[in-house]
């Protein structure tokens, strides 16, 4: 017969130890050497771009973006057009430009122009309405 004392200590036991496992880092961690193997972001200053630095950050570059109502995938030229294929609509292109510290855009031919600021926030970009984020093609 087993003592209701061993029965309850261990059950104790096992629940201090499914405790113990739920603390801590949690996902799938890759170490290289002991050490992570993604090293460490600097955290960088959010901050507005002029115009002269907002081409050279999309010129020729293609990002995911998403919007109030649409999202998908853009592509900025140096004619100033945008290259669009929208997740629910398709392909189309806009426009967009940059004076000063102005930005602005147009998803669409039929869409109207929106203007606002373009920045950094060290993993995307806010372009008036829309958050860019770089794909590495």
């Amino acid at each position: 017969m087993i003592n209701k004392s061993v029965i309850k200590f261990s059950a104790f036991v096992a629940l201090g130890l499914l405790g113990a496992c739920s603390s801590g880092p949690q996902g799938v961690r890759i170490v290289n050497g002991g050490t992570s193997a993604i090293p460490a972001k600097q955290a960088a200053p959010i901050r507005n771009f002029a115009a002269a630095e907002i081409g050279p950050a999309v010129i020729g570059k293609t990002f995911q973006y998403t919007r109030t109502n649409s999202s998908g995938i853009v592509t900025y030229n140096a004619d100033g057009s945008l290259t669009i294929q929208e997740d629910q609509k398709g392909a189309t292109t806009g426009k967009w430009s940059a004076t000063g510290e102005n930005y602005c855009e147009s998803y669409g031919p039929s869409m109207p122009q929106e203007c606002g600021v373009f920045k950094y926030t060290g993993d995307a970009y806010f372009a008036a309405n829309s958050r860019l984020v770089e794909l590495k093609i």
